[in-house]
């Protein structure tokens, strides 16, 4: 190991280079200003408090000692560190100091109180909309304000840039309290403080006591200045300050609940993408709306924007975060397949899982409809009409039999991206719920398009066990699709206002004959014929249901008979009666003689002659047998 002790630019234990590295704290890190005194106490218990940056760089003894430590926490607890964050720190106006201390900070007057966390708050944002629009237009926009001017550039909006927000620029935790929810409770402070919770009980009485304090301070210094650089009138800023040790100093720290928190609409953060701390920012309640698809140069990451609403603070509903939200899902699937294929999967799930919900309906009309703009979808529930624009009756049929272990997972690859993309943005419904393990096989398959090995190799599983956890996820997807098209069949059944108006329809038609008019002319001549056949029934049944007794019967009814021997005298033997026959008619019939029998065989079909002359033949034969029976 090779150590170099010596210095170049200056002699060893040069004067001016401990000056320098003390003027701007690039030693602090190094030290036993860094160790922790007071232990670690419960993060539910610690208080968030605002430094006084006047206060802080004023090079007092104590204050001094303060910047050193907290420098020294930005130096041992992040990776890239320069003088400029210095500078920075002590010049922006927009910017704003929190640390975290411990409840015994206010208690131990004699020694500085242990800094568990740093946060480092930025003021954006508003930004007038015709700016914004000039700047669009010509694709540029103006340094300075970084989520006001991506978000609005991202998702052409320019109503954003109107908004003031707060941007986290830098969370310093202590490295010996790491990981164990410091950070978190100084977020959580943060939010509750910009977000108007934090009330303090003195504040009016305290609110015109500063302002008087503020009145006469600026009175005095005006005056002071004007003497001095023998002008009239009073001058603001940092041409007009005098520069010259204060007699009375503000207080170093102040609780939240004494100072005035500004009217903002929204919290937010950037940074460079990792697994962590996205878990971090999105226990702390933020949204994903932006993820760069290029990577940083220098850390290798995505960088992306988080937020989150003050709807307390602005006093109207959120409506744009919903709406961007679900814009910004639908983007992110997209991209998986491009930009993104090579992201692990872990890290993918986590991000599809900060939009789970993004598109339930709100109660407000208006965030609905901003969500619907945005979707290009009224309902979260999915109908027949929609799914058939994604997967065909025939593609349900492939996606059932898969999950049925039918086929192999290579018949359905081609379905794949369409349901994942249906199941991670919630299209299947609320029913439709995988496994961690199996959300995360679907992702890597449907959405970044990687091979079955791939994910075994990045997961550490058998491909046995990944193959049957993937089986039994497309089960469940092929389950909830199949319940869409029997939802459908359901709706299409009549039931309810349908069904009460179909039954009133039909109770308008009681009395109106459904038979057609063939049916009422063949039931009237059954009735007919049933009438005809009455006379019959005086006689028993063992002699009407006889076929061959039946036929010798007298046909024709009483009426009829009357009416025939009307005119008939009653000793006349000679003479005929007449009545109409009801028997119906039968085609004729003749026997087969030899001689047919014979032509049948040569071939030859029967003389028409011959037939003409059994025809008449016959005719007589029945004359003369009725008149007999007459």
């Amino acid at each position: 190991e090779i150590e170099l002790s010596t210095p170049i630019r200056y002699s060893v234990g040069d004067p001016i280079e401990s000056w320098l590295n003390k003027l701007l704290c690039l030693d602090c890190g190094t030290g036993a200003g860094v160790k922790l005194l007071g232990g670690a106490p419960a993060p539910q218990e610690c208080e968030l408090y605002h430094i006084d940056r006047d206060a802080l760089f004023s090079y007092h003894k104590l204050s001094e000692a303060f910047l050193q430590k907290l420098m020294g926490l930005y130096t041992s607890a992040h990776y890239k560190n320069s003088p400029n964050d210095l500078q920075m720190l002590s010049d922006a106006p927009a910017h704003a100091v929190f640390v975290l201390l411990s409840p015994s900070a206010e208690e131990d007057a004699d020694s500085l109180p242990d800094i568990l966390a740093v946060v480092q708050v930025a003021l954006e944002g508003k930004i007038s909309r015709k700016a914004v629009e000039a700047q669009l237009a010509r694709g540029h926009r103006s340094a300075g304000d970084l989520i006001p001017w991506t978000i609005s550039q991202q998702f052409g909006d320019s109503n954003f840039a109107q908004l003031s927000g707060a941007r986290v620029v830098r969370v310093a935790v202590h490295p010996s309290v790491q990981g164990m929810g410091y950070g978190s409770r100084a977020i959580e402070q943060l939010y509750r403080y910009y977000n108007g919770d934090m009330v303090s009980l003195s504040a009016g009485a305290d609110a015109e006591s500063e302002a008087e304090d503020q009145a006469d301070e600026t009175s005095s210094s005006d005056e002071e200045g004007a003497d001095i650089n023998g002008q009239l009138g009073s001058k603001i800023g940092i041409q007009g300050e005098k520069l010259s040790p204060r007699k009375e100093l503000p207080p170093l720290l102040l609780p939240l609940s004494e100072v005035k928190a500004p009217r903002l609409d929204w919290l937010g953060t950037s940074f460079g993408l990792t697994n962590e701390l996205h878990r971090f920012w999105r226990r702390s309640g933020m949204r994903m709306l932006y993820l760069r698809q290029t990577k940083n140069d220098l850390t290798g990451e995505h960088s992306s924007i988080m937020i989150r609403a003050l709807p307390k603070r602005t006093g109207f509903d959120d409506a744009w975060l919903p709406a961007f939200a679900v814009d910004s899902q639908r983007r992110i699937i997209a991209l998986l397949a491009g930009p993104f294929k090579y992201m692990s999967v872990r890290l993918a799930m986590s991000i599809l899982d900060d939009f789970d919900g993004v598109g339930k309906k709100s109660e407000s009309d208006e965030a609905n409809s901003a969500i619907e703009k945005r979707s290009g979808s009224s309902s979260i529930n999915m109908t027949v009409s929609e799914l058939n624009y994604f997967l065909t009756p025939h593609d349900l049929k492939r996606v059932e039999q898969y999950g049925r272990n039918l086929c192999d997972h290579h018949l359905v690859a081609d379905l794949l991206p369409s349901v994942a993309r249906l199941y991670f943005t919630g299209r299947l419904g609320p029913d439709a719920r995988l496994s961690s393990l199996q959300a995360a096989l679907l992702c890597g398959v449907g959405l970044q398009f990687k091979s079955v090995d791939e994910l075994t190799a990045e997961l550490g599983l058998p491909s046995n066990q990944v193959l049957a956890m993937f089986n039994k996820g497309i089960r469940k997807i092929s389950i909830a699709l199949n319940g869409i098209v029997e939802e459908s069949e359901k709706a299409a059944m009549l039931g309810g206002a349908a069904m009460r108006k179909a039954e009133k329809q039909a109770a308008q038609m009681r009395n109106v004959s459904y038979q057609t008019l063939e049916e009422d002319a063949e039931e009237g001549a059954k009735a007919a014929m049933a009438t005809l056949k009455g006379n019959s029934s005086s006689l028993p049944s063992s002699v009407s249901q006889d076929d061959d007794i039946m036929q010798y019967a007298v046909r024709g009814t009483d009426e009829e008979w009357s009416k025939a021997l009307k005119n008939k005298a009653v000793g006349e033997d000679s003479g005929t009666v007449q009545i109409r026959s009801m028997q119906e008619k039968r085609p004729g019939k003749r026997r087969i003689n030899d001689e047919d029998v014979q032509k049948e065989v040569d071939g030859a079909s029967t003389p028409k002659s011959s037939s003409k002359k059994k025809k008449s033949r016959k005719s007589s034969t029945k004359k003369a047998k009725k008149g007999g029976l007459e």
